[in-house]
Formats: structure tokens, C-alpha cells, sequence
């Protein structure tokens, strides 16, 4: 099962260090989603993160930055998604999206992967409702992205996300909130996706 880290929604200090910290510790995608930061911001968050880990990058806006830097992933916000109109799509990039009603699987199969939020209650964003009901699972379908869970995902929920059936789960609020126990949940995290993936293949 994929793990993806979604950046803090504000800036921090010592961000970039930390973020190289879980690099280090095995993680493949980070999603840098700052919605009030400015380009000069977003520079700086970057510029702090060692160059070997860009290509993990994802950006949810200052799109142009790709060409400034190795990152190979770009996140089209739902709205961004709608209103592009499909647009042009660079060649040798990585593109995911958003969805927060799974009949809109059927509009984004030009998508490598996307989030479905919010699965449970949130733990960054007070009030916003999880919309999964007691004993869902996901069915899969051809030729359409991966399915990552977003929403009030901790260590407990996992587990939950594993057995519903979903491709991956995306942390936020459960690394950040504390940024000084960011490094240890992700570690804890990181175990449990990887013990379901090996389990899968075994199964298959």
C-alpha cells in the first residue's frame, strides 16, 4: 500500500530539514500544497530540500517550477481540473489529481493517481466530515488511477483504509500536527504500508 505525506498547509521552521528527514527515512512522495504561500515561498521550501529528492516532489501550484528545478510530478487541484479543460500534459511528468465523490472516477483515467477525501474526520481542518460509511469497500475498476485515501488518517486508521480496499493513504494532519513526533509516525506508518504490501503480493 503507497504512503504519500501532504506538506503542512503553512510554513514552518526548520520545514525543509524535517521533510529531508523523512526522505531519508523512505518516503517516496511528498506533495508540497501550501495554498497562501507565494512563489518566493515555495522557492525557498524547495531550494531546502536536497536535490536528490525533487523528483519525489509533487506540486499543487507554481507548476512552472518544474522547469526549474527536477521535479517530475504536478497535482491538478479539482477546481485547477475543471476549469483547464484538459489542456496540454508535458511529456515524462507524473500527474494526479483530486476527487471527493468516487463517480468522478470516471472523468480522470488520464491521471496516474488521485485522492478521495475525506475518508474519515479530519485532523488538520476542524468540521470537515469523513463520508466513507461503516463497512465500505472500494471497488476497483480498469484502466482508471489509484485511489489514495486523504482525510483523518493516523496509525489506527490504516488498518481501516487496508481492509476498504483503497491503493494508498496520504498523511497530513497526523504528521504535522505534532511536527516533533512528525518523523516517528511516519516511521510507525511507513511499517504498517509496507507489512500490507508484502502481504498483498504473497496473496497474489
Amino acid at each position: 500500500m503507497e504512503l504519500i505525506v501532504i506538506s503542512k498547509p503553512t510554513v514552518f521552521k526548520e520545514e525543509s530539514s524535517l521533510i529531508n528527514q523523512l526522505f531519508e527515512a523512505g518516503l517516496q512522495v511528498f506533495h508540497l500544497r501550501k495554498e497562501n504561500v507565494a512563489e518566493a515561498g515555495y522557492r525557498k521550501i524547495i531550494g531546502g530540500i536536497s536535490s536528490e529528492y525533487h523528483p519525489r516532489i509533487a506540486l499543487h501550484h507554481f507548476h512552472s517550477l518544474v522547469n526549474d528545478y527536477n521535479i517530475h510530478r504536478i497535482h491538478h487541484t479539482e477546481s485547477f481540473r475543471k476549469e483547464r479543460n484538459n489542456g496540454e500534459w508535458p511529456e515524462n511528468k507524473i500527474f494526479s489529481t483530486s476527487i471527493h465523490h468516487l463517480a468522478d472516477r470516471e472523468q480522470i483515467g488520464q491521471y496516474q493517481y488521485s485522492f478521495f477525501a475525506p475518508v474519515f474526520n479530519s485532523l488538520s481542518k476542524p468540521g470537515h466530515q469523513g463520508v466513507i460509511p461503516p463497512g465500505f469497500r472500494l471497488e476497483k475498476q480498469q484502466a482508471i488511477p489509484k485511489i489514495i485515501a486523504l482525510g483523518g488518517i493516523g496509525l489506527a486508521e490504516i488498518d481501516q483504509v487496508s481492509a476498504m480496499n483503497f491503493d494508498g493513504v496520504a498523511l497530513l494532519g497526523s504528521i504535522w500536527n505534532d511536527p516533533s513526533q512528525a518523523l516517528i509516525i511516519f516511521k510507525k506508518a511507513r511499517a504498517k504500508c509496507l507489512a500490507y504490501a508484502q502481504n498483498l503480493t504473497i496473496q497474489q
